[in-house]
């Protein structure tokens, strides 16, 4: 049987992020499994504590990344129980195979857990503040991970295209909003640090690789705002008519959010021995990507 410590299941396969790492992950040589529900190569309800189970010891692997989650603020806080049981309880499981089996269990968070503070980059032992049901279901969901001896919790803010029918990602919409001449409604004051999915995705590897364990922070070098973000895109794409309306996040219905969203990579940048990508360098992979799959019309 091939090294186990090679084998990787990627968990949310089909989503953002998976979708980047699994080939890239091939190319660099790993033995790489998707696990989502449809079309992938195991096709399971991560609700499922059972069907986990029986894949994950079909299946051995050395290294798990658990790219799965409810990232909708609204269903989460609607429907908390359903939260816990998609973004946190599988993590118990995840964490209870690696502490059996020597894996490695890598925990894709999120950077929603700071709030108040503009541009403020936040580094791992800043206080967290939960804000609303999908923050506390992340949160649960790395202390389930922490569980497990060597397990890494990353997080950040990916930016990036999936190419689900329906439900276009913040970039997906911005291009549409770009091609069709719409006008939209843009937050100066929403803050992250937005890292694109490819450059994540090629960082992400590089870390796992290295004697790290713990929480870091894998993101863009640097804060920014939403709006910020969108004018840079457009700019690279040469969209420079952008019609928009300037708003406050504030203006939003619905559960309380987190603002200030920066995160300090420091730690990263030092583990990987390189700057992660600044607002300019995420935006013209970002447009590279783009016009390699789409034709812009300005």
């Amino acid at each position: 049987m091939p090294d186990k410590n090679r084998r990787i299941l990627v968990v949310g396969a089909t989503g953002m992020l998976g979708q980047a790492l699994l080939p890239l992950a091939k190319s660099a040589g790993w033995q790489v499994f998707g696990l989502a529900r449809q079309e992938a190569d195991y096709c399971v309800d991560i609700e499922d504590v059972l069907a986990l189970w029986r894949c994950l010891d079909e299946l051995q692997p050395g290294v798990i990344i658990n790219a799965a989650a409810i990232t909708d603020l609204n269903r989460c806080e609607s429907n908390p129980g359903l939260a816990y049981l998609v973004n946190a309880r599988p993590v118990s499981v995840f964490a209870e195979y690696s502490r059996q089996h020597a894996a490695k269990l890598v925990q894709i968070s999120t950077d929603h857990f700071f709030s108040g503070d503009g541009d403020a980059l936040h580094d791992e032992l800043a206080r967290v503040l939960l804000l609303n049901e999908y923050a506390c279901s992340k949160y649960c969901a790395e202390a389930f991970a922490l569980t497990a001896p060597g397990s890494l919790v990353v997080r950040t803010n990916i930016v990036g295209l999936r190419g689900w029918a329906g439900k276009p990602t913040f970039v997906e919409w911005l291009l549409e909003a770009f091609r069709e001449h719409q006008k939209i409604t843009l937050f100066d004051d929403y803050f992250t640090s937005s890292i694109d999915v490819g450059s994540f995705s090629d960082a992400l590897l590089a870390l796992i690789s290295l004697p790290l364990s713990g929480v870091v922070n894998l993101a863009a070098h640097g804060s920014f705002s939403k709006l910020d973000f969108a004018l840079a895109l457009a700019n690279r794409l040469g969209f420079d008519d952008l019609s928009f309306v300037k708003d406050s996040v504030r203006s939003l219905s619905g559960p309380a959010r987190a603002q200030s969203l920066g995160l300090n990579v420091t730690k990263a940048e030092k583990m990987l021995g390189r700057k992660l990508p600044s607002l300019n360098e995420v935006v013209s992979v970002l447009a590279q990507t783009i016009q390699g799959k789409y034709d812009v019309v300005r």
